[in-house]
């Protein structure tokens, strides 16, 4: 079974753009920590300092935690938690950061076309060589600060998002398929799941009341497939 996600508005893109850093971040941090490992987390954690720590994912993130608590029970609980988490919190910004010297240059360092390295850079060189990777988890853990309050509340939101859905069962013919949607519902994410590994590039355009999708064959583009079966769901908080 293959899925693909398309997010219906950029608000939803941006929670998937974040939540994929958040886990690139998760895997790599539970990696022995070589250099090229060490690298690959700062970049990352860099990139979140610029996604994951601004003022308005904060905002609309409250809001929909209080929009799920109002909306679904059996959620309110964790969404008036989160919600109250974020409040908290005035800036993403770790003291570490901002006063370490070495993460500065590394900032630096990460936005040019060679990307973070050791090379012409001894503090970061002894550094490396002198702590574990424990004592580097803990270090980064505390560069993370309170994005892991972002985290935990974005991955909630899109996981409460992925169980409320609409599902249908659709054939496609010629290539193109059709969704109607319910107006008075605004649509927030589009799963569509293809049941074969079929070698399918997928476009989606929308509007109010219509999903329209069109498939194309990556290997052949002008092979047609008369029909085939897959399922799209509509999702929404």
């Amino acid at each position: 079974m293959q899925q693909f996600e398309f997010p219906m508005n950029e608000k939803f893109r941006k929670y998937l753009k974040v939540e994929y850093l958040f886990k690139q971040y998760d895997f790599f941090i539970k990696q022995k920590h070589n250099q090229n490992v060490a690298n690959i987390i700062f970049q990352l954690i860099f990139k979140l300092d610029s996604f994951a720590g601004r003022a308005d994912i904060k905002v609309e993130l409250i809001n929909d935690l209080q929009r799920i608590s109002s909306k679904h029970k059996k959620f309110t609980e964790e969404a008036i938690k989160y919600k109250k988490m974020l409040e908290k919190i005035n800036s993403f910004a770790s003291n570490d950061s901002i006063h370490n010297k070495m993460i500065q240059e590394l900032k630096v360092r990460s936005q040019s076309p060679a990307l973070i390295n050791d090379i012409d850079f001894a503090n970061y060189k002894i550094w490396s060589a002198l702590q574990t990777t424990r004592s580097k988890n803990q270090f980064f853990s505390q560069l993370m600060g309170d994005k892991h309050t972002i985290k935990e509340s974005i991955y909630f939101v899109l996981n409460v998002l992925r169980k409320d859905l609409l599902k249908n069962n659709l054939i496609s013919k010629n290539m193109r398929s059709q969704i109607k949607l319910n107006p008075n519902l605004k649509t927030d994410l589009i799963i569509i799941s293809l049941r074969d590994s079929l070698p399918f590039e997928i476009n989606i355009s929308a509007n109010k009341y219509t999903v329209n999708i069109n498939f194309m064959d990556i290997i052949d583009p002008k092979k047609i497939k008369k029909t085939f079966t897959f399922s799209a769901s509509t999702h929404h908080i």
